[in-house]
């Protein structure tokens, strides 16, 4: 992809452009003339390394269950196809991200390719987000049942198609199961990052208080049992205090609102 140029551009703007469309795509655009090769080469190498290592540490999944071969030549195609909107080495893995969704026209990928691209792509997300967790106001110990929960604002809810947490060389199923995979990505105050996977009960039980912030979780699982039928709610109940303590244990909830004025 080139940058239009008229007559009026510079003679060294045009070698500027000459020398990139090269160093892109050396196979279609030959080196210019006026340069050695010697040099040239050492740039030619240099520029497609720096991409490859960049995108390894971000998507290391992704070149793990890749053919060597067949990850350099993505990341080549991205390289030919892809004109970043961003001058941010932190947004270049969304770049990357849009490639696979957009431009990536290659039939033998793995059908879970973008998901597990997107996977890699959250722990980017979540490192990245500016945001500390405040604990000013909060009871660590509080009553996850009866008390107004706190939740860690620094995660992200996905729910992807393929079974995303098993995947790798030795598992790589050309079709998704029946059920998704569902999972929550975070930051811990320890600036630690995370993932759990959610069943639907520990779903919606975390998506209802999270998007519902001021409802008890008692009331959550008790609509959660009447939904499923089922005849001793006490027991979702139970169940439910045992997903929200894993959830706070780990630092996905921080603990309950203190109560105004409460110290």
């Amino acid at each position: 992809m080139s940058v239009p140029q008229t007559p009026e551009t510079p003679a060294f703007i045009r070698a500027q452009h000459e020398l990139t469309r090269h160093l892109r795509d050396p196979t279609t655009y030959s080196r210019p003339p006026a340069l050695p090769e010697p040099r040239v080469a050492v740039y030619r190498k240099a520029v497609i390394h720096n991409i490859e290592r960049f995108m390894a540490d971000n998507f290391p999944r992704i070149k793990e269950i890749l053919d060597p071969g067949i990850w350099e030549s993505m990341i080549r195609d991205y390289f030919i196809r892809h004109r970043a909107n961003t001058p941010t080495f932190a947004k270049l893995p969304q770049e990357f991200l849009d490639y696979l969704r957009v431009e990536r026209q290659t039939q033998s990928d793995p059908p879970f390719l973008y998901e597990l691209a997107h996977f890699d792509w959250l722990e980017n997300v979540i490192a990245t987000d500016e945001r500390r967790i405040d604990l000013t106001g909060t009871d660590v110990n509080g009553a996850l049942l009866d008390d107004e929960i706190a939740v860690n604002p620094i995660h992200r809810v996905e729910v992807y198609r393929f079974p995303i947490l098993a995947l790798g060389p030795q598992y790589q199923p050309a079709l998704p199961p029946t059920a998704p995979t569902n999972i929550v990505a975070f930051r811990d105050a320890e600036h630690r990052y995370a993932v759990l996977e959610l069943n639907a009960v520990a779903l919606q039980l975390f998506t209802t208080i999270k998007e519902q912030p001021r409802i008890r979780a008692r009331t959550v699982l008790l609509g959660i049992a009447a939904g499923l039928g089922h005849p001793t709610p006490e027991a979702v109940i139970a169940g439910g205090l045992d997903i929200l303590s894993r959830m706070r244990q780990r630092g996905l909830i921080l603990g309950t609102q203190r109560a105004k004025g409460a110290v």
